[in-house]
């Protein structure tokens, strides 16, 4: 380094060997300095993210009945009838739901468009009672349903439905209901399903 006499100025002059002779350096006056490091410091690019738009789509939404609750992926959307909400492009699935109705689920692949229209009629569903005095009977209903109790009581989709009865594990009778309102089926083996209105 050196210092220039009557002057405030200081002048550096670094030497690019790796390791260097001081003893050939001039120095005006001697200085004492424990380390010197220069670091030569290289600033990473900047990467940025392109920022990738997806489109928005205009949702509308009625059912029949109205006032129904809808969720759109696990998030309630709101009650119909629905308007002007906006959904971005891509699957989602929708959760239709009403006290005494049959609940629906949805599945949907969003176009880029314009808007999407969805329309929903909801199935009613009615209490049932099924009754017999008969012994030894397993039914079976819709192919999923099994009991072997002389009476029990299940809520049923409006619509036919498919009952099965067994008899010491073969089928003995076979045939299709219809639940339109709420009703008691009294089986009887030899006269098969009569439906009573509920009172």
């Amino acid at each position: 380094m050196e210092e220039s006499s009557g002057t405030d100025s200081l002048s550096v002059n670094i030497l690019d060997e790796e390791n260097p002779d001081l003893s050939k350096t001039e120095i005006a006056d001697r200085i004492s300095v424990d380390s010197l490091a220069i670091k030569k410091e290289i600033k990473p690019k900047i990467v940025t993210k392109e920022k990738v738009v997806t489109p928005k789509v205009s949702l509308s939404i009625n059912t029949i009945p109205e006032n129904v609750e809808v969720s759109l992926d696990g998030n309630i959307l709101g009650s119909t009838p629905i308007s002007g909400k906006k959904i971005s492009a891509g699957g989602h699935t929708f959760e239709i739901q009403k006290e005494g109705y049959a609940p629906i689920s949805y599945d949907l692949s969003v176009n880029p468009s314009k808007s999407v229209s969805l329309d929903f009629f909801m199935n009613p569903v009615y209490d049932v009672r099924f009754k017999t005095d008969e012994v030894g009977l397993i039914f079976e209903l819709n192919n999923t349903h099994r009991w072997t109790e002389d009476l029990i009581r299940m809520q049923l989709e409006a619509g036919d439905h498919h009952l099965r009865v067994y008899k010491l594990g073969e089928i003995i009778d076979e045939q299709v209901i219809v639940a339109d309102q709420p009703l008691t089926f009294q089986y009887y083996l030899n006269k098969g399903t009569v439906a009573n209105p509920e009172n």
